[in-house]
């Protein structure tokens, strides 16, 4: 479920929009922060690929070209595998490698990277979106509930067991990275968002 409320502000020096992950029952703070030294590590992993211009810089490349959508499939599933290959090698659990690797490649395609991960009485996720475009993508992802499955699949195979999970995420964050996004790329969209538009 996704929920959008109305206090707090985000950092809005970087543009990264903050969302929190609740759980239902609520998870133990160990487990809490060994989770979210697995995802703040494997971020580390996956936007370090991005930096040294590997062979995954080419394939978001050709994914932006105009291409059927069997040879997008093919690219798809080679950022898959380097994906996976880099996760194995930066050590993460084998048992989270797949699962986290779902939801680095469909955040990466959108043009969103994972900034940082903290507990804050739940886990806080800070995803930075390269565009207004990646962050209308990103909201999609919360409100279509696509993010919440992708991250309670991660976190089943961490804990093994079954909690719920929930995202939240702020209004006044969504439409103040929205202003930062609009201001830096000097691209006007008229959509500031209200509550009421994305309770789920």
């Amino acid at each position: 479920m996704f929920y959008f409320s109305n206090s707090d502000a985000p950092c809005i020096s970087t543009g990264a929009l903050r969302t929190r992950v609740n759980f239902f029952p609520p998870l133990d703070p160990q487990t809490e922060e060994q989770f979210t030294a697995v995802f703040r590590q494997a971020g580390i992993i996956v936007s370090g690929m991005e930096l040294k211009q590997t062979t995954i810089t080419a394939l978001l490349q050709g994914l932006k070209q105009n291409l059927t959508e069997l040879e997008k499939d093919l690219l798809r599933d080679e950022l898959k595998r380097e994906i996976l290959t880099a996760l194995e090698d930066g050590g993460i659990p084998p048992g989270m490698i797949y699962t986290l690797m779902m939801v680095f490649v469909d955040l990466i395609i959108k043009g969103i990277v994972l900034v940082h991960a903290k507990r804050g009485a739940s886990i806080i996720l800070y995803l930075k979106c390269g565009s207004v475009e990646s962050l209308l993508s990103l909201r999609d992802m919360i409100v279509s509930g696509l993010l919440q499955r992708l991250l309670s699949d991660a976190i089943k195979q961490f804990i093994q067991t079954q909690p719920r999970i929930h995202l939240l995420v702020k209004q006044d964050d969504f439409n103040l990275s929205l202003f930062y996004l609009r201001t830096v790329t000097g691209t006007f969209v008229d959509l500031m968002l209200s509550a009421a538009e994305f309770e789920t």
